[in-house]
C-alpha cells in the first residue's frame, strides 16, 4: 500500500475540484478502512469487486502487487471502470494484450502509470526534441540502479513480478519508447545475470530502432547507478539529471531548465 499512499498524497496535493477520491479497497477490510481515515475517504471495502460495484466509482486506480494487476483490471472492466494502472502493467505481453483489446471493445480508459509523461521536464524534453535543438536523435542512454539499505524479498521472487526488468526497468524503457516515438524495435539484445532463485538483478539492454536510432539501457536491484538519462543528436545533448525519472534539472546544450516539484502536505514514503 505504499505506492498507493503517494499516489493519493500527490493527487491531494492537487484542486479538489478536479477529483473526488470516493473509495479504497483492498485484500484487508482493517487495513482499507485504515487507509481510508489517513485520507478522510468515505468508504473503503475488503474486497476488489465491492469497489467495482460502487455505483460512485467512475475510474480506479490499481496498486496492487506485480501479479495482481491483471486480474484486477479486468475485474474493473467488468463492471464498466475506466483504469490507471501501477507498473508494471501485468507480468506478461499475452496479458497486456487482453487487457488492451478489452478495454477498446468496451470502449474504456486503460493506462499504465507512467506518470512522468505528463510532468513538466518530459513536455520539455519532447519540444526540444521536436524543434531540433539537438539535430537528429540517434542515441537513448539512461540506468536504474539502486542499493536498497535491506533485503527487500520481493524483488527476488519471481512469482511476485521480482526481478529489475519488471521493477524498475519499466522507467529506462519508457524514455527510449518516448524519444523513439514508440517505434517497434528492429533488434533488442540483453545480457545480465539472475540470482538463484530465477529473477534478473541486472540488465543491460540494447535495442536499435529503425534509423539507426540506438538505446541503451541498464537496470539493477543491487547496483548504484548513475540514474540519468542522456538524449544525444547530432548537434547536442539533453540530459535529465538523477534521478532521471523525476529530476529537477533538464540540461540542453545552451541552459539548464530547473523543474523544482511542489511539496506534498504529507510525507512521501517512496523518494
Amino acid at each position: 500500500g505504499k505506492i498507493s499512499q503517494d499516489f493519493c498524497t500527490n493527487l491531494f496535493s492537487l484542486p479538489q475540484e478536479n477529483h473526488q477520491v470516493v473509495a479504497v479497497a483492498g485484500r484487508s477490510a482493517e487495513r482499507a478502512k485504515e487507509f481510508a481515515a489517513r485520507f478522510s475517504i468515505t468508504k473503503s471495502y475488503g474486497c476488489y469487486e465491492q469497489l467495482a460495484q460502487d455505483n460512485d466509482v467512475d475510474i480506479v486506480y490499481v496498486g496492487t502487487i506485480h501479479p495482481t494487476h491483471f486480474d484486477c483490471c479486468m475485474k474493473m472492466f467488468e463492471y464498466n471502470k475506466h483504469v490507471l494502472c501501477e507498473k508494471p502493467l501485468t507480468m506478461n505481453a499475452l496479458q497486456t494484450s487482453k487487457l488492451i483489446e478489452t478495454a477498446r471493445s468496451k470502449k474504456l480508459f486503460l493506462m499504465e502509470a507512467i506518470w512522468n509523461r505528463m510532468s513538466p521536464f518530459i513536455l520539455k524534453l519532447k519540444e526540444l526534441i521536436a524543434s531540433n535543438t539537438i539535430g537528429d536523435v540517434k542515441l537513448v542512454s539512461s540506468g536504474t540502479g539502486f542499493i536498497p539499505p535491506a533485503r527487500i524479498d520481493r524483488l527476488y521472487n519471481p512469482d511476485l513480478g521480482g526481478g529489475a526488468t519488471l521493477d524498475i526497468g519499466i522507467y529506462p524503457i519508457a524514455m527510449a519508447s518516448l524519444v523513439f516515438g514508440g517505434g517497434r524495435p528492429e533488434s533488442i539484445k540483453a545480457t545480465g545475470y539472475l540470482t538463484d532463485t530465477g529473477v534478473d538483478e541486472l540488465a543491460s539492454v540494447t535495442i536499435k530502432y529503425p534509423g539507426n536510432r540506438v538505446a541503451h539501457l541498464c537496470f539493477s536491484f543491487n547496483l548504484k547507478l548513475v540514474n540519468t538519462a542522456q538524449v544525444c543528436g547530432s548537434d547536442g545533448r539533453l540530459t535529465l539529471s538523477e534521478p532521471f525519472w523525476c529530476p529537477t534539472q533538464l540540461q540542453t546544450p545552451s541552459e539548464t531548465l530547473d523543474f523544482p516539484f511542489p511539496k506534498p502536505d504529507l510525507d512521501m514514503l517512496f523518494s
